[in-house]
């Protein structure tokens, strides 16, 4: 196993932290929310986490993610569409858009090998924490969410990594799925919000079969994000650049987290990337999720646990 090293770095006027072994090197920003900014195959050279030219403007709570620089990899929890709580005794309480962490400074700890970063809830009393560690070439998270209150608490986490791609990357997904619920497609190209199709040939609009699973054009001026309606029974996702032969391949308990989204876009608001999402609740509202009886939650002095591991593969892996 490759020995990890941990350095202090700044950019942008930001401290940046940065993880590194034989194989992989990871950057984050504790005071954007966390944000890991950089994902770096050292074999092959390759940056897997899509950037843009926007500066690192300072976050305020409850902005508009879309305000931010819009890249990166960030955590949304404990929704991701702006909504109230959904527990008691905390119902008049409102989440921000994409949740609050994204937008907070996190605190941080080096510990031999790892990175531990945590946050605390400002409108519900829970803290958020996230262990960062590598092993050869995986990223490990491990997430934790405790709860100190005397009431259930229930959260919505889904990851945000915005992903560097290309047109013609294949996308793999367990064949136990098929059924997809449009959260939201740009123009209406895959339907309305709620509406059901199939992956990975969806029906468009105009009528054209559109083949979700090889990612498309930069021009293409869309932008869509869908869950997949049943629960995991496995948890792997693989995205693959068959030229290059690399790939990253996101790999997570369905017990602990049961939904997956993704979200593609594909030039409709000036970027290009795709998102793999696993998800703890389904569709982007943890107050719908709650309805629905399709979200996690924390009991009263509990904690919940679970963990993400993102290997980057080449030709030889």
């Amino acid at each position: 196993m490759s020995r990890t090293q941990w350095s202090i770095n700044e950019e942008q006027g930001y401290e940046v932290l940065q993880g590194e072994n034989e194989f992989i090197c990871v950057r984050l920003v504790p005071e954007r929310g966390g944000k890991i900014v950089s994902l770096v195959d050292k074999r092959t050279g390759r940056e897997w986490i899509h950037r843009t030219n926007r500066p690192w403007a300072p976050l305020q709570y409850g902005m508009n993610w879309g305000d931010g620089d819009q890249g990166g990899w960030d955590e949304m929890f404990p929704t991701i569409e702006p909504c109230p709580c959904p527990d008691v005794p905390w119902q008049d309480k409102h989440f921000p858009d994409h949740g609050e962490v994204w937008c907070m400074p996190w605190t941080y700890v080096i510990e031999g090998g790892s990175l531990w970063l945590n946050v605390e809830g400002r409108q519900v009393p829970y803290r958020f924490s996230k262990k960062v560690s590598l092993s050869n070439s995986e990223l490990r998270l491990d997430y934790q969410v405790e709860n100190p209150t005397q009431h259930p608490f229930s959260y919505l986490w889904a990851a945000h990594p915005l992903l560097s791609i290309r047109a013609g990357m294949k996308l793999e997904v367990p064949t136990s799925l098929g059924a997809i619920e449009i959260a939201y497609s740009h123009g209406e190209r895959l339907g309305r919000p709620f509406e059901r199709n199939t992956f990975p040939f969806a029906a468009g609009r105009d009528g054209a079969v559109i083949d979700l699973s090889i990612l498309e054009d930069q021009d293409m001026n869309a932008a869509e994000k869908y869950y997949f309606t049943d629960r995991l029974q496995e948890g792997d996702v693989r995205l693959t650049d068959p030229l290059s032969g690399e790939g990253i391949v996101f790999h997570f308990s369905p017990d602990e987290v049961p939904y997956l989204a993704m979200w593609a876009h594909y030039g409709a608001f000036g970027d290009y990337t795709f998102a793999v999402e696993p998800a703890t609740g389904y569709m982007d509202s943890v107050h719908r999720a709650h309805g629905l009886g399709k979200t996690k939650q924390v009991l009263p002095g509990a904690r919940n646990t679970w963990n993400l591991r993102v290997t980057l593969a080449d030709r030889r892996s």
